[in-house]
């Protein structure tokens, strides 16, 4: 552009010229192809990269994010279907769109700078949404050797059993806080034995279980059921003991080696689950977990394998960030994402935070 105005003297003199000699000197032809193709309408400015902060209220239901947008969608039909959002989140759980959960290809990665240095609890506590956002910040490329993974199916309940095929045998130490389906109370779960395992099928397994009402201080009698799932999956209601085809009653459904609680992407209910490792199924009483944690059936990868939080580091029961910067790849364009909060300004949990900015490159 700076030539053209330079030379726009130029132009008028030879114009002047070619009224007098009747001739087009070779510089005005140039020029005034130079000034149609750089026209001002036609220069297009580079495209910005994305980046802002979210707050979303992910209480009752995934929330499903569009980076690319700055904004959340709505899937259709289906999130499983649609290629529309990069990020879902709801409670603690946080699915990509890629692997099992849907079929835009996100992958995910994380730097997990402050992880990585196993910091003791009143270091994760002391850390805060200002003072970490240098490692963000400074966070400019993937690093040489990242390895990005796509989510998977990652059940609420998971450890029932060791081994595999005619050898696979029950956890039955694994003890398991359910909450119904419902969400009237709870009941404390165990698996101890399983019959004819075969290497697709757990065969017939037996359960342990014991219900109790929502503030109840004790767990009702403890009650056995087995479940054939050697030929088709099996959903049971814990409040009657009984297997159902209701899509709506089960809390909990065995089929192959999987287990599913009625929650999350697995079913319409409010059904969780919780692992617990301070007590026995004996003496286990219905306080001994705390409500925020019960997890749903979902989609996880990277998040599952490194969650973005603490739990309970204060012992107060507390959601705390690790500020772990992950990376989001879609097809060639990569995200850094730092989650900053999971309360709102009043306190209320599930409220979360996150900054995010696309990577040049």
């Amino acid at each position: 552009m700076r030539f053209l105005i330079e030379n726009t003297s130029q132009l008028t003199l030879s114009t002047d010229a070619m009224s007098r000699n009747s001739f087009v000197p070779i510089p005005i032809v140039l020029a005034s192809s130079l000034l149609l193709a750089c026209n001002s309408s036609d220069v297009v400015a580079p495209r910005a990269l994305d980046n802002g902060t979210f707050t979303v209220d992910a209480r009752t239901g995934f929330v499903y994010i569009s980076l690319a947008d700055s904004a959340i969608v709505n899937p259709g039909p289906s999130a499983s279907s649609s290629a529309a959002w990069d990020i879902a989140l709801f409670a603690t759980n946080v699915t990509l769109n890629g692997g099992q959960a849907g079929p835009a290809g996100v992958t995910g990665y994380c730097v997990c700078q402050n992880s990585n240095t196993a910091p003791s609890n009143d270091q994760w506590l002391a850390m805060t949404a200002e003072g970490e956002a240098v490692d963000f910040d400074t966070m400019s490329a993937a690093p040489s050797g990242a390895t990005f993974v796509s989510d998977v199916l990652t059940p609420a309940l998971s450890g029932w059993y060791s081994g595999s095929g005619a050898a696979a045998t029950a956890n039955q130490d694994a003890l398991y806080f359910v909450r119904l389906s419902d969400s009237s109370g709870v009941a404390k779960v165990r698996v101890v034995a399983l019959e004819s395992p075969t290497a697709t099928t757990a065969g017939s397994l037996t359960l342990e279980y014991a219900v109790a009402s929502n503030g109840a201080t004790a767990f009702g009698a403890v009650q056995t059921v087995t479940l054939d799932v050697s030929t088709a999956a099996k959903s049971l209601d814990l409040q009657t003991g009984q297997v159902t085809s209701d899509a709506a009653a089960w809390d909990l459904r065995f089929d192959g080696y999987e287990a599913r609680v009625n929650g999350g992407i697995s079913g319409s209910g409010k059904g969780g689950a919780a692992k617990v490792t301070t007590t026995t199924f004996a003496v286990a009483v219905p306080s001994t977990t705390a409500p925020n944690a019960f997890r749903i059936d979902s989609y996880a990868g990277v998040f599952g394998a490194t969650p973005f939080y603490k739990y309970n580091l204060g012992g107060d029961n507390r959601i705390t960030p690790t500020f772990d910067v992950y990376l989001l790849k879609r097809g060639s364009t990569v995200y850094k994402l730092q989650v900053t909060n999971y309360y709102s300004p009043t306190g209320q949990a599930r409220f979360i935070s996150f900054r995010y900015a696309q990577l040049a490159g």
